[in-house]
Order: structure tokens, then C-alpha cells, then sequence
């Protein structure tokens, strides 16, 4: 229908139509382009490429590990969020900040925790299981996984004696 358009104007308007409708095709492109780039998210890396570093105190360093040049700063944001994965088994474990005790949630959930150079040490909690403590990086996404040991008191009765009688 554009094409029988066209071709009963003049050549020379048909051109700057063209070239119009080109235009407005790579502009449309562009701005959809753009808006994808900033709408991805990162993928949360897999457990195995985080594991060595969230079992760690932060003054360990491990053996093989690739130093950066002198001069590179890894770049830090307050404000940006870094999403760390938390999941164990059994599921519904609290998790805690241990720095100011305070819940962030339970299992299987994603943390949000500001950017930082330094890790977080956080407590992973279920009732007749054995707590667990596990540093993680502040600076990327990460990807954590626990599997709770029991505790060996959890099948042990309650028992409560009253002082003064036998």
C-alpha cells in the first residue's frame, strides 16, 4: 500500500519519504536496543564458581588465586544492591547478620545486602539442626547452598526438674 503510494508522487518526495521511514526503523531500533541493555540482569553465578569463596574467613586467600594489576580498584557502590541466593536442606532455615543480629529471611530466598569490599558473615538457623555460619561476597551476586547437619540433641526428650522436689 506504501509502495502504490509512492509511486504516484514525485521522485524526488518518494526519496525523502524513504529515507523518512529509515530512519524512523533505525531510531526505533536504537531505542529498543538501549532499553534492553538497561532492562538485563545479571545471572546469579552457579554454586560451584562461589563455593571457594564463601566458605572462607576474608583474610584467607586461596593458593592458585589470580591477583589483579596494582592499579585496578574494583568499583564499589553503596547504593547498588547485590543479590546473594540462599538455599539449604532442609529448606526454611532463618537467616541472620551476624555483625546486628537481624533476620533477613528464611530458606530458600535471595538477600538483598548493599555493595561492599568487605564480606558478610551471616548465621544459617533451623530448629534441631546444627547453626551454621558462612562469610559471603558483598561486592558480585552470589549463589549459596547449605545442607544442615542435625543436632545430635534434636530426638533427646525435654526434661524439667523443679528444684526442691525429688
Amino acid at each position: 500500500m506504501i509502495c502504490f503510494a509512492l509511486m504516484s508522487e514525485n521522485p524526488a518526495r518518494v526519496g525523502r519519504k524513504s529515507w523518512t521511514i529509515i530512519g524512523g526503523a533505525l531510531a526505533l531500533a536504537a531505542v529498543t536496543g538501549i532499553a534492553a541493555a538497561l532492562l538485563h540482569k545479571r545471572p546469579i553465578p552457579s554454586t560451584s564458581e562461589t563455593a571457594s569463596s564463601l566458605h572462607r574467613p576474608p583474610d584467607v586467600k586461596p593458593s592458585a588465586e589470580v591477583k589483579p594489576s596494582p592499579n585496578a580498584q574494583p568499583s564499589v557502590d553503596p547504593n547498588f544492591l547485590v543479590l546473594v541466593g540462599i538455599d539449604t536442606t532442609p529448606p526454611g532455615a532463618r537467616v541472620v547478620r551476624v555483625a546486628d543480629e537481624v533476620p533477613l529471611g528464611r530458606t530458600p530466598d535471595s538477600i538483598e545486602l548493599p555493595q561492599s569490599k568487605d564480606p558478610v558473615l551471616l548465621r544459617i538457623e533451623l530448629e534441631g539442626f546444627i547453626p551454621e555460619t558462612r562469610w559471603v561476597s558483598a561486592l558480585e551476586d552470589s549463589v549459596l547452598s547449605i545442607v544442615l547437619k542435625e543436632s545430635p540433641n534434636k530426638h533427646a526428650p525435654a526434661t524439667k526438674t523443679l528444684k526442691g522436689r525429688k
